[in-house]
């Protein structure tokens, strides 16, 4: 193979013309393009500082905001501390006012008011102790009081009020007697003198029989007075005695005080029952109480003489009487003080 040697291949004047032309539109192609990538570079330039401006930005105006919300929530917690120091000193104040206003009323009481409040106390007391006590006789005295206090006024708004009164009045009159108080004392006496009754089985209840010697003449032999002694010495260890209830003389010590808490009992019962004006209930207490201290007691004691004595007082205490209300003389008291408080 033979080198053939490369010639210059001969430019004409238009090619030269062409190629010129060719370089200066790639030279300016090129020189576009970079005009056009630094443009682009100086945006993205300006964007990103445009864009850390604005987060900047955005970070102060939060803490701005975080700041205000700081304040605005300690402003909210004074301002809850200042109402409720104000509720709290206008509820005072309101306690305040219904006391001065209280104070006011009782003030401005004239004298009806107070003699209605007067008789209103004392009619609840005269209730109180007819109900709970059955107290007859307190409740006469306070009823006559208040009957006195509304005869010195001549008011009309009264009359009805006097009515009333005179008619209770009248009813607990007419009551039989009933001294209650003093009934529940000597019951109570009653049930501390039980423990010092004699039982029928105390050997110092028992009193001694004396032997009865007959008399001997001076002038009686050995064996006469020998036989005398000897029948006065078997008279004292044997005794011959009379009881219609044997069973009396069985009572073992426990079961004397046993018998003697049975009788507290039903005195105790008793008493119950005629505070609460039961007179069946009380009636059978007595009769227990009674045949226990007949039955189970010496009777020829004086203690325990004196002791039924006292309890045959008891007998036939009207109990079952229905006692008066005086519910309505307290209602019509009541409706008196309303029409004088309404009143301007």
């Amino acid at each position: 193979m033979s080198d053939t040697p490369i010639t210059d291949i001969p430019v004409t004047a238009q090619g030269r013309r062409s190629l010129n032309l060719a370089l200066i539109v790639a030279l300016a192609a090129l020189g576009l393009s970079g005009w056009q990538y630094y443009e682009t570079r100086l945006t993205l330039d300006q964007a990103r500082l445009s864009l850390a401006q604005s987060l900047a930005d955005a970070g102060g105006s939060a803490r701005v905001l975080r700041e205000q919300s700081a304040a605005t929530l300690g402003a909210l917690q004074a301002t809850d501390a200042k109402l409720a120091l104000l509720e709290a000193r206008v509820n005072q104040s309101a306690g305040q006012y219904a006391t001065l206003e209280g104070m006011y009323q009782e003030l401005t009481r004239n004298r009806s008011d107070w003699l209605l409040a007067e008789i209103e106390h004392t009619l609840s007391i005269a209730s109180q102790q007819l109900q709970l006590a059955g107290n007859v006789p307190a409740a006469v005295s306070a009823l006559e009081m208040v009957d006195a206090r509304l005869a010195r006024f001549d008011s009309p708004q009264l009359i009805s009020l006097k009515k009333s009164v005179s008619k209770d009045l009248i009813e607990l009159k007419a009551l039989p007697y009933l001294d209650n108080v003093g009934m529940t004392l000597k019951l109570d006496q009653l049930m501390l003198l039980v423990d010092t009754l004699p039982l029928a089985v105390d050997h110092h209840r028992l009193a001694p029989v004396s032997a009865t010697r007959a008399a001997l003449p001076a002038h009686a032999s050995w064996w006469e007075r020998a036989l005398s002694d000897l029948s006065a010495s078997i008279g004292e260890l044997v005794r011959i005695r009379r009881m219609d209830k044997p069973e009396a003389l069985l009572l073992s010590p426990e079961q004397a005080f046993f018998l003697r808490e049975n009788l507290k009992m039903r005195l105790l019962d008793a008493r119950i029952a005629l505070q609460g004006r039961m007179g069946e209930t009380f009636n059978a207490d007595i009769v227990a109480a009674r045949s226990y201290v007949e039955r189970y007691f010496d009777r020829d004691a004086p203690a325990t003489q004196q002791w039924l004595a006292t309890l045959n007082g008891f007998k036939d205490a009207p109990l079952d009487v229905v006692l008066p209300d005086l519910g309505v003389t307290l209602k019509t008291v009541r409706d008196a003080q309303e029409r004088m408080e309404v009143k301007p």
